[in-house]
């Protein structure tokens, strides 16, 4: 769904369903889903990270390959999500793999079981008011560089930021109280 307008109407109904877990599921589905077909990316280049109730973890919800492959502390100085997190400021990188950054996530094989490095990636925070919700990080993997398609530009990120802001109240209306729900 390319239209923000129409996601967000479909928005509006997931978040009334009462089965909450395929309410939540919904939301984060047509988020991704949204992100892939605006920003050019793959399903598996989306991750968004929530953050518990006692604001120290974040947990993957998506991509679905990594939901179950680990935590990261919001205290963690190397994890760009944590970063994101704990300052609020945006993230546009061209060159990751030039920079210091927690990789063990990027060791995990994607879907189709290969090991693709994160080259490029916008990250946002996910907040609602004044509260800290997660992170959103848009990426471009592959096996080498030169198949890692453009790079992001400021506009991209903007684009990022004022979007997830329209969409945080909805994540934040179907979150489970218990981050080890599991979306399919």
């Amino acid at each position: 769904m390319k239209d923000i307008n129409l996601l967000i109407e479909k928005l509006k109904k997931d978040v009334e369903i009462e089965d909450s877990k395929e309410a939540f599921g919904n939301v984060i589905c047509g988020i991704s889903k949204f992100y892939t077909e605006n920003l050019n990316v793959k399903e598996e280049e989306i991750s968004i990270l929530l953050v518990n109730n006692d604001k120290t973890i974040l947990s993957f919800v998506c991509p679905s390959f990594l939901i179950d492959s680990g935590m990261i502390p919001v205290s963690s100085d190397d994890a760009l999500a944590s970063k994101i997190f704990k300052t609020g400021r945006p993230l546009l990188e061209n060159n990751l793999q030039a920079q210091k950054h927690l990789s063990i996530f990027e060791i995990i094989p994607t879907p189709d079981n290969k090991i693709k490095p994160i080259w490029k990636m916008i990250g946002a925070l996910i907040y609602v008011n004044d509260e800290k919700l997660g992170v959103i990080e848009i990426s471009r993997r592959s096996l080498v560089f030169s198949e890692a398609g453009e790079d992001f530009s400021s506009r991209d990120l903007d684009f990022l930021e004022k979007t997830m802001f329209k969409f945080a109240p909805f994540i934040k209306k179907a979150m489970p109280s218990n981050l080890t729900v599991k979306i399919s």
